[in-house]
């Protein structure tokens, strides 16, 4: 089985390349988006967040803000909300009485408001993920602060005080900026290939290799097709829960953003 740890710091890291990674996208053009003022509060084109596979594993780790004395799985979900994987990873999360994190995208919360309250109705945390999944380390301060509080203002008050950067990547600029802000950045401890959508077997061992106390588990609800990632969810939830597994949100997920 496929051991898939996230292992380095990304200070140790030149290049991360993570899981959400759009294909063939413009290194300019999201940085070119994000310094558009914010003058309305209409949907903008989706952005595109189809995935293509990381050039390595050693991502950085989320490890240390999670405790990992504890018998509990943080499911985490990024790119929604999404038509119709949101919807179904809610009622699998509700068929077993779960709790995750959601880090969704302010495009995505403009165009489907509804599945973002539901996502808050079933008690499940929303973390910002940015307005247009930009990578944060090409971005102006002024234009990090432009993507996460155009996201907020998209989710309102159910807006959490926590932040997962798109791909992982981000560097001690733009951790400052984002602490500023009022946020908590959180990345991960595992991933399992779900912007692959490995087949349903090698699916499940990748997410019995992340099954460890206090594991924060990067999935994806949105992006593109995710019908496995639903699947695999649905699979693993009995099995983490015979071992004895409880699902809660992020720690730092808790407590609403107040910006």
């Amino acid at each position: 089985m496929r051991r898939i740890r996230i292992a380095a710091a990304l200070a140790l890291v030149p290049v991360v390349v993570a899981a959400c990674a759009p294909s063939g996208a413009d290194p300019t053009a999201a940085s070119q988006a994000a310094a558009a003022p914010a003058t309305s509060a209409a949907a903008e084109p989706s952005p595109s967040l189809s995935a293509t596979a990381p050039e390595t594993s050693e991502s950085p780790s989320a490890r240390a803000t999670v405790d990992a004395d504890a018998k509990v799985i943080y499911l985490t979900f990024d790119d929604g909300p999404w038509v119709p994987y949101t919807q179904q990873i809610l009622d699998v999360l509700a068929e077993h009485d779960a709790t995750a994190t959601f880090f969704v995208v302010g495009q995505m919360v403009a165009e489907h408001p509804e599945l973002a309250k539901k996502i808050t109705a079933a008690g499940h945390a929303i973390g910002n993920h940015t307005w247009d999944h930009s990578d944060l380390t090409t971005l102006s301060d002024d234009q990090i602060r432009w993507q996460l509080s155009k996201t907020a203002e998209a989710v309102g008050p159910a807006m959490a005080a926590c932040m997962r950067p798109p791909y992982g990547s981000q560097n001690d600029r733009t951790k400052a900026v984002i602490k500023k802000a009022g946020y908590r950045s959180y990345l991960w401890d595992y991933w399992a290939e779900d912007w692959n959508q490995p087949p349903i077997p090698q699916f499940l061992d990748y997410l019995e290799t992340a099954t460890e106390d206090g594991s924060n588990i990067l999935l994806h609800d949105g992006g593109g097709d995710r019908p496995n990632t639903v699947e695999a969810v649905r699979l693993m939830m009995p099995r983490w829960i015979k071992k004895g597994y409880t699902f809660e949100a992020l720690p730092g997920c808790l407590t609403r953003h107040e910006g």
